[in-house]
């Protein structure tokens, strides 16, 4: 019997409406699963986001709409889409690599109608390196997944997701098994994949003292997710380790904002200045054949002169030398080479 078969029968006083909804993007076998847990609804909405695998079909064959949208690495404007998309007032959604469990169906049956909350948290049982482990830092966790039209609503900052909560806040309850299934992180790859993902985030949620010294932050973090863990197997000591890389590369790219940092102009400055000894060396090769100076003594006037004149990469003058574009430090350099030529012949500068 498919959790369809359940669709408008008897959920508790009031027999409420649900719309659900599920963002997606290249789920793969998951994404059945997930909708399959869903299925219990009045509304089934999945928001595909350009998937380019089996992921628009398996969607069709679960969902009432099916609304493709342009690709985001996050799902935080998405979700704007699909609540627009929604047609009844109580909603539940799930990411789509979450599944409801059958005790959750069945609370949410019961309780839709009837409970006084406006707000829904429910347990999550995550699966990190593929496992769930109850002896680990994240259980049991919350996240809300269910909310009445005005009692909250969604908001753009990562990590909040649900914000101007009106409604009163109701934790469901963990040891009756309802609760979610999020196999969220298969591997130690996807989730340094999803860390430097949702860091780069401009707009996310981030608690931390920037004033704190960065080595000092790390090993507090690490202290902390070790502290919230039940025991010390390898398993949950990686968790909670990895849990602590995801706060230490936050952390360390709000730095990078801080300090005004700019790879980008960075390397193309030692990019300039490596084109300019190029230049020179093109030079000394001919001023060699013609009788010229030694190659060295020229080359050691133009590292001379590269030390004096451009400081971009030093700490203390950074930021001012980040101002001056790559061109203009190019053409700075061709003329300091241009000088040292002329010393070096003899002919004044």
């Amino acid at each position: 019997m498919d959790l369809g078969d359940f669709k408008g029968e008897n959920m508790g006083a009031n027999n409420p409406r649900i719309s659900g909804f599920v963002i997606t993007y290249n789920s793969g076998e998951i994404l059945r699963t997930c909708l399959r847990s869903l299925r219990f609804v009045d509304e089934l909405i999945v928001i595909d986001k350009s998937s380019t695998d089996k992921t628009p079909s398996v969607a069709a064959a679960y969902a009432d709409k099916v609304i493709s949208v342009p690709w985001s690495p996050l799902p935080t404007e998405t979700r704007f889409v699909a609540y627009d998309a929604c047609s009844h007032d109580f909603i539940l959604y799930l990411d789509h690599d979450e599944c409801l469990s059958v005790e959750g169906i069945h609370w949410v049956r019961e309780n839709a109608g009837s409970h006084p909350a406006g707000v829904f948290r429910f347990p999550k049982r995550e699966y990190i390196l593929g496992r769930h482990d109850e002896d680990a830092y994240y259980w049991p966790s919350y996240n809300i997944r269910a909310f009445r039209r005005g009692s909250a609503e969604f908001v753009s900052t990562l990590h909040e997701e649900v914000g101007r909560i009106k409604g009163d806040v109701h934790d469901v309850p963990y040891d009756g098994g309802a609760c979610i299934h999020n196999l969220s992180h298969r591997d130690t790859y996807q989730w340094i994949e999803k860390t430097n993902r949702y860091t780069n985030v401009q707009d996310r949620v981030s608690f931390f003292d920037t004033s704190k010294p960065l080595e000092i932050f790390a090993q507090e973090r690490i202290e902390f997710w070790l502290a919230q863990s039940r025991s010390r197997s390898d398993y949950v000591v990686s968790a909670a380790l990895l849990r602590a890389v995801y706060d230490i590369v936050d952390r360390v790219k709000l730095w990078e904002a801080q300090d005004g940092l700019d790879g980008n102009r960075a390397f193309a400055a030692v990019c300039a200045e490596l084109e300019a000894t190029y230049d020179i060396a093109d030079r000394a090769k001919l001023w060699e054949a013609q009788g010229g100076p030694d190659g060295k003594a020229v080359f050691a006037a133009v590292r001379a002169e590269l030390k004096a004149s451009d400081d971009a990469l030093r700490p203390g003058r950074r930021r001012v030398d980040m101002e001056i574009s790559p061109r203009g430090q190019r053409s700075s350099l061709k003329a300091a080479m241009k000088r040292i030529s002329l010393r070096i012949r003899g002919k004044k500068r």
